[in-house]
């Protein structure tokens, strides 16, 4: 008897993790078909979600922080308006989602080994800093994308235009170790940037607020566009 307990008990285990596993694969897919659909954030929350359900699935991770990339670059755009209550420019906002994007890229990067998906969550963490401005650390991060393809041209050209706006060394005689100094202290100060906009610092907490703001925005403006559409043409939805 206890081994046939055994034994009818270990298969609703597997049941279990293969339900679970079914789940958040069901998730992506639903996420990939908003974001594949243009409903970008909606497709963030879709994956958040994915994420929750199975906190190691590095797919939701890296399809989340692509979600995010392409919010930053709507607002920075205008395409997408800052929440009232953010008290935040499109920049800052979108800055404080390209550092969420680029945390997203950076643990698919530090916990696979497969090195296509390796090169392009390097590959992306050098868009988010580049979109960001901050040259130098896009500079590392394609640098260590080609490591794993040193023939994409694109992260080629995106290494170029990096390297070609980095900030230029000042040379100087004998107050270059001041200079050293200066620059050891402003590197340290721009590290500290990465977390958070230089103004209107916030937590983690308030850009997931924010996000869902963005998210509910978005979501009622499709609701509208669509009720339109069905109204205009209710016959128009067709495939490719």
């Amino acid at each position: 008897m206890l081994q046939v307990n055994k034994l009818t008990f270990m298969p609703l285990l597997l049941l279990g993790s293969v339900l679970q596993a079914q789940q958040d694969a069901k998730t992506i897919y639903e996420g990939n078909k908003q974001y594949y659909g243009g409903r970008i954030p909606e497709s963030s929350s879709t994956y958040a979600k994915a994420l929750e359900l199975n906190p190691s699935n590095r797919k939701a991770n890296f399809n989340l922080g692509n979600a995010l990339y392409k919010n930053a670059l709507l607002i920075k755009s205008g395409e997408m308006a800052v929440p009232p209550n953010a008290n935040m420019t499109p920049d800052s906002l979108s800055n404080l989602i390209l550092d969420q994007a680029a945390q997203n890229f950076a643990v698919v990067a530090n916990s696979v080994s497969n090195k296509d998906t390796l090169h392009r969550a390097w590959h992306n963490i050098g868009n988010c800093y580049l979109q960001k401005k901050d040259y130098k650390q896009a500079v590392e991060a394609y640098k260590k994308a080609l490591r794993f393809d040193p023939k994409d041209e694109d992260s080629r050209y995106n290494l170029a235009y990096a390297l070609k706006h980095l900030p230029k060394e000042k040379k100087g005689g004998g107050g270059s170790s001041q200079q050293q100094q200066n620059k050891k202290e402003e590197d340290k100060n721009d590290k500290n940037k990465n977390a958070s906009p230089k103004k209107d610092d916030m937590d983690k907490q308030q850009a997931e607020q924010i996000l869902k703001a963005l998210m509910n925005a978005e979501k009622k403006l499709q609701d509208k566009r669509k009720q339109k559409q069905d109204a205009q043409n209710p016959t128009t939805d067709k495939d490719w």
